[in-house]
């Protein structure tokens, strides 16, 4: 029997979000495989640092603030890897400089004996923060597999995005530019799916700006969090993807878009680009200008759209499994560790 792996998760686990399905999933996956694991929180874990108590913890990023202590812990049993679904400095919210918050996390950086990153992306950005020690890289599975690809119509655009309403996902700024270019005679829907309680300032934002422009009221639909056994009857139901975030470590989004065929249309950040070839499977932009005028372009001009979507039939997505991923782990963590 293999000695158990920790993961240290937060206490809001179970609530839609890319860090949390991919610790959801891998923890299933690698429980298949015949890995003995147990889920803890930053409480446990702080008080296993402190008694220097053995064994291999995987902790999630986004519990780092709770457990400060730990820092000035150096135990000689147990092995510590960060779980980096994001760093902030990757993305630096408004006001704040990426200087400033590489300071904050070099600490940390320093601390951990190993990282499991979710992107090839995400293992480069930690070497040019000057980090020395092992990276694994496993990237999320996919849950679904797409052998019939319903029938969808093309006559108009019926667009979807799936992100939670976060600055870093850019919807604000996109509804913005949305509000301001588009036309009366403009015919498309756009449903938008994602959690409205983590920056619940700018959900709000969102949700006033398209009550308050008619040219959004009308087109735009904002859901709100769903449960994952619904999301594929949002990606059936669609015939187009759009993706306006800053800065994406993996993008299971984007992922699960290009394994149901949906031609995608997405700012260059960070991994993103990575899950299309441009032109073929939809469009990589640097800029939400560049985007927005190309969408309205496919709007205006449905010949070009139904091209599009045609072609993005002829190059199916190909990614791993969730047990590969798990596979994939153990095979990269045991000769380092």
């Amino acid at each position: 029997m293999q000695p158990p792996w920790y993961f240290v998760l937060p206490k809001e686990r179970d609530q839609p979000s890319g860090g949390n399905i991919y610790n959801e999933r891998i923890i299933l996956a690698l429980q298949e495989t015949g890995q003995s694991v147990e889920i803890i929180l930053a409480d446990d874990y702080r008080q296993a640092i402190f008694q220097n108590k053995p064994g291999t913890y995987w902790v999630d990023t986004l519990i780092l603030e709770s457990i400060q202590e730990v820092l000035s812990q150096h135990p000689s049993q147990s092995r510590s890897l960060l779980i980096v679904h994001h760093l902030a400095s990757l993305a630096p919210p408004v006001g704040q400089s990426a200087e400033e918050l590489r300071a904050k996390e070099k600490p940390w950086l320093d601390w951990f004996q190993g990282f499991l990153a979710t992107s090839h992306f995400t293992k480069d950005y930690l070497r040019q923060q000057h980090v020395s020690q092992p990276v694994v890289v496993a990237e999320p599975g996919i849950d679904v597999s797409v052998t019939n690809v319903p029938k969808r119509t093309t006559k108009t655009v019926q667009a979807l995005m799936v992100a939670n309403l976060v600055e870093r996902k850019g919807i604000l700024p996109w509804l913005q530019w949305l509000a301001e270019h588009v036309a009366e005679h403009d015919q498309f829907s756009l449903t938008i799916v994602g959690r409205l309680d983590i920056e619940r300032h700018v959900a709000q934002k969102c949700i006033s700006m398209v009550e308050s422009h008619t040219s959004l009221r009308e087109r735009i639909t904002i859901v709100g969090s769903q449960l994952f056994n619904q999301m594929t009857n949002f990606y059936q139901t669609s015939n187009l993807f759009i993706s306006v975030a800053t800065m994406e470590t993996f993008g299971m989004a984007l992922q699960e878009a290009r394994t149901h065929q949906l031609p995608i249309l997405t700012l260059d950040g960070g991994y993103s680009a990575y899950h299309l070839l441009s032109g073929q499977s939809g469009y990589v932009f640097s800029n939400l200008t560049q985007l927005g005028s190309f969408f309205l372009n496919l709007i205006r001009k449905p010949a070009e759209f139904t091209t599009l979507y045609q072609r993005t039939q002829q190059h199916p997505a190909s990614y791993v499994s969730w047990g590969q991923t798990a596979r994939s782990l153990v095979q990269q963590f045991d000769p380092i560790f």
